[in-house]
């Protein structure tokens, strides 16, 4: 199978270092003019108004908005969107950063006080998280995993500082922490109970508010 998408960025490499600094650039700039300590949201994009993820996210959003912190998320619909309605509700800085190739993902209600499209996912995830006090993620899938353990090993390894990574909904994750506890950590597979720490599990709003202020 070619590797025509690969092909694009490494042989078109000066676009891909321009891209790549402009995006780090933009993004550094708007993390440099929110004043506020910053919260991150994580989660699928897939929950839907109403239901019990959606509306748990959006009242924390606007609970942390009163309490004086900014919120960033991914700026898409879901998670996402209930973080930034929650923000934006509360009149605190409501930030979105937006994946400009997930067309789909893409929303044009006025929910974000600030607002940036990034072509390449690992500029977008190091902008979400760089600034950030704590990282709070909700049930999702594959990207959302994908941004837990990424963000879990870069703490792990000392890369960046260690922030508090907050798992919402202990019956969600309950099942991956058991794993991690009776296979990395029993075999000794590079994690270590200090390891499983660095992540929370919690299920009320208080808790997660908790957290973040201590």
């Amino acid at each position: 199978m070619p590797l025509n998408k690969n092909k694009e960025y490494y042989q078109k490499t000066e676009w891909t270092l321009d891209t790549v600094q402009d995006e780090i650039n933009n993004g550094l700039q708007l993390l440099n003019s929110i004043q506020n300590p910053i919260v991150s949201f994580f989660g699928s994009h897939r929950v839907k108004p109403g239901t019990k993820y959606y509306e748990h996210c959006k009242k924390l959003s606007n609970e942390l908005g009163k309490n004086g912190y900014a919120i960033i998320s991914g700026g898409g619909p879901g998670i996402m969107h209930a973080a930034n309605s929650g923000a934006k509700n509360s009149g605190t800085d409501s930030i979105g950063l937006m994946a400009k190739l997930l067309t789909d993902e893409l929303i044009k209600e006025k929910i974000f006080t600030h607002k940036l499209e990034f072509h390449f996912l690992f500029v977008r995830r190091f902008i979400m998280s760089i600034k950030s006090e704590a990282l709070v993620f909700y049930p999702g899938g594959y990207g959302t995993l994908n941004e837990l353990f990424e963000y879990a090993v870069l703490m792990q390894t000392g890369i960046v500082d260690k922030v508090p990574i907050i798992c919402v909904n202990k019956k969600y994750w309950k099942g991956l922490f058991n794993w991690l506890e009776k296979n990395p950590e029993k075999e000794n597979m590079f994690i270590h109970n200090n390891d499983i720490r660095l992540l929370y599990l919690v299920d009320e709003i208080d808790e997660v508010i908790n957290i973040i202020k201590n």
